[in-house]
């Protein structure tokens, strides 16, 4: 399909397997629904949310599909609509191909034989005494035939009996399988939670499939249903890439469990409509999510190492790599034969559960393991998977410092080092990075020597010359902006919101560029484009940094979007718990007094005194926070504070001539309206608290 169409052919390809999955479901369900379509409808919705994960550009497309195939033909015959002989002619050649496409033909076996054992369970319970006539029985026997059949015809294959050794290989290789997030189980104590994760709709579908079995006892009759629904949920619990199977033939079963139920809703019939209402609903907020993300065609990922790849292709670089393991398929397709790859996603026909073990520990856990590792098998090239977002990878780090490595290339999603003394000195003199990390997401190794011009210096010359080399990254431009935030001056400031609007332009999906980007913006008091950039940063990923909603809360405030700065900076502050900022506090006390919540806004103040030692602009406030509160006593006593501090303050004279004047106390009052009033206002506010003071005096 990629030499007919490339990967418009594949994508075309791939929704053309789906859509005839759906179409095959659909009549699966129809011959069980019992006249209600709108049952099978929103079922096969629920089926829909639950095995899209499985809906990659892989072979294994086509197991789902093969599945789906099989259980109509075995719906079929079940009712009696196709004789054995048919069965048989159908489920053969269909067989020989799936056997030849995925490895996954093993299922159809069982899906026969589970037919069988559910035909054959009843017949020997009701026939204990005496099995002959069960075995005699036509529908048995035809199932039973058609199950040897498909044992044989799987052995017509380039491998003949050696297909079955892979499935057996791949059962013994544990220690490889959780390694891998496919294969990894179902937390199972989240079945019956409303947690949202990748398996929420399996788990809804498997509660109502279970629950589906109790509405009436003759479902717990069908014992293939039952079969069927408990081997197939048994497997997507123990290794989450058969979640799509499982929907895919426990459709029917769900349906057939449904149809028998009678809705006494006369009055209501609209309310049926609900679930399916709610399943389009989050169908198609599935839908606007994939379009949004960067998919080629919805079906491609865009997260490969093109610009690190490119580079050894340009370069005609040759020699033995280390790779991470979801970079192989990449390299081999891009890079064989002059760059044999080191592991790929194979495992565990190709790689066994030792070498493994050997990659991990080399990558991220032993440095003396890697250093045996490139002794062995003569390494002299490393290119490693983006994790920036992870945190800083050991292997990433060791190469970073090891005088025998250097930097050559960096894009989007992986770093690519090159081993001195080998045949790559030339490009390691041309193109090496001698200061800059791009593995490091904080860039704390520069903001460490922050005093060392000619560091920065050789630093800027390299970010530039990375900008330049990869113009449509955004980790090039991110770093940049983050070297011009450690001068911290207007002009580095200005540079930085410059690169850091270009990463964002590069990749709108990576929330941490709008988190810097808003940051830069909040301290050029370009309090508006901050909050623009912040919000979409914490919309985008909600857990960022606490300090995100710091940013936010403190460039609303300024904005004048008060009732927004709490909300935030009370996030930040439940979030940081006891290492909440000081200005925080500040802010927030503001915040309150503005929106006359006087309590908290002492609660605040008196947290900032214990944090700090008290200005005369923190007495005041709390001062006004005690007025409010007509705690008079207690505002005369911050407002004296903040006088000692500051005696020549217009809103200090003003507002402790005002508290002692309610206390009764005038002639103290009148002495500070007099003081007050002979004050040059500086500002608009001043100019009212001055004409209020002369007022006052008349």
């Amino acid at each position: 399909m990629y030499q007919l169409g490339g990967f418009a052919g594949l994508i075309i390809f791939k929704v053309i397997v789906i859509t005839f999955t759906f179409v095959i479901l659909y009549f699966t369900c129809r011959q069980v629904d019992r006249g209600k379509p709108l049952l099978t409808i929103a079922v096969l919705f629920l089926i829909l949310l639950v095995a899209r994960m499985r809906f990659l550009v892989r072979p294994q497309i086509l197991f789902l599909w093969f599945l789906a195939l099989y259980g109509y033909l075995l719906t079929l015959y079940r009712a009696d609509k196709i004789s054995t002989r048919e069965m048989i002619l159908c489920f053969l050649p269909l067989h020989v191909l799936w056997a030849n496409f995925h490895s996954s033909f093993l299922m159809g076996v069982i899906l026969v034989g589970v037919h069988a054992a559910g035909r054959f369970i009843p017949l020997a319970v009701s026939h204990s005494r005496d099995l002959k006539p069960v075995l005699r029985d036509r529908r048995l026997r035809g199932l039973s035939a058609l199950c040897c059949l498909l044992v044989a015809a799987s052995l017509l294959t380039p491998y003949t009996y050696k297909v079955f050794l892979i499935h057996v290989k791949t059962a013994g290789s544990g220690e490889i399988l959780k390694g891998i997030a496919e294969w990894v189980p179902v937390d199972i104590r989240l079945l019956g939670l409303l947690i949202h994760d990748p398996t929420v709709w399996f788990r809804a579908l498997f509660l109502i499939g279970a629950v589906s079995f109790l509405i009436q006892r003759d479902n717990l009759k069908r014992v293939e249903d039952v079969l069927i629904f408990t081997f197939f949920a048994y497997l997507a619990f123990k290794h989450v890439r058969f979640g799509g199977a499982f929907a895919i033939v426990v459709a029917p079963v769900v349906v057939n469990n449904l149809s028998g139920f009678q809705w006494q809703m006369r009055g209501w019939r609209l309310v049926r409509l609900l679930p399916l209402v709610v399943l389009i609903v989050f169908a198609v907020r599935d839908v606007g999510a994939l379009i949004q993300v960067k998919r080629l065609g919805l079906g491609v990922w865009s997260n490969y190492p093109r610009g690190t790849v490119n580079f050894l292709n340009q370069h005609r670089v040759k020699g033995r790599i280390f790779n991470s393991y979801g970079l192989g398929g990449y390299i081999i397709w891009h890079l064989y034969p002059s760059i044999p790859v080191f592991i790929d996603g194979r495992t565990a026909t190709i790689y066994d559960q030792d070498f493994f073990w050997l990659y991990n520990l080399a990558e991220s856990r032993r440095k003396d393991v890697w250093e045996k590792i490139v002794e062995r098998y003569g390494i002299d090239m490393v290119l490693l998977l983006d994790n920036r977002e992870e945190g800083y990878a050991k292997l990433s780090y060791w190469l970073d410092e090891d005088e025998n490595w250097r930097l050559v290339a960096f894009d989007d999603n992986a770093t690519l080092y090159l081993r001195k003394g080998v045949t790559f000195d030339d490009l390691i003199e041309q193109y090496g990075f001698r200061c800059l990390k791009p593995s490091d997401l904080s860039m704390d190794y520069a903001k460490s020597r922050n005093e060392d011009i000619e560091y920065l210096a050789t630093l800027h010359q390299e970010l530039q010359v990375a900008c330049s080399r990869f113009p449509g990254d955004f980790y090039p431009f991110y770093y940049l902006g983050i070297y011009h935030q450690i001068y911290g001056t207007q002009e580095h400031l200005q540079e930085a919101a410059r690169a850091l609007r270009k990463a964002v332009d590069n990749r709108p999906d990576l929330a941490r560029g709008y988190y810097e980007l808003g940051f830069t913006l909040m301290k050029l008091e370009r309090y508006d484009e901050a909050i623009a950039a912040l919000k979409t940063a914490i919309k985008a990923v909600p857990n960022l940094p606490q300090d995100a909603y710091y940013y936010l809360g403190t460039s609303l405030f300024h904005a004048g979007g008060v009732t927004g700065a709490i909300k935030y900076l009370e996030e930040y502050r439940k979030r940081a718990g006891t290492a909440t900022r000081v200005e925080a506090y500040k802010l927030l006390g503001r915040g309150y007094l503005q929106k006359y919540e006087f309590r908290a806004a002492v609660s605040c103040f008196e947290r900032v005194s214990y944090l700090e030692d008290p200005t005369w602009e923190t007495f005041t406030q709390r001062g006004l926070a005690h007025f409010g509160l007509d705690e008079l006593d207690e505002a005369r006593e911050y407002f004296e504070l903040a006088m000692a501090l500051k005696p020549d303050v217009l809103q200090v004279l003003y507002n402790l001539a005002v508290t002692y004047e309610k206390l009764g106390a005038r002639e103290k009052a009148a002495r500070l309206f007099e003081k007050a009033s002979r004050i040059q206002p500086t500002t608009k506010e001043e100019g009212v608290w001055v004409e209020k003071a002369r007022e006052r005096l008349r």
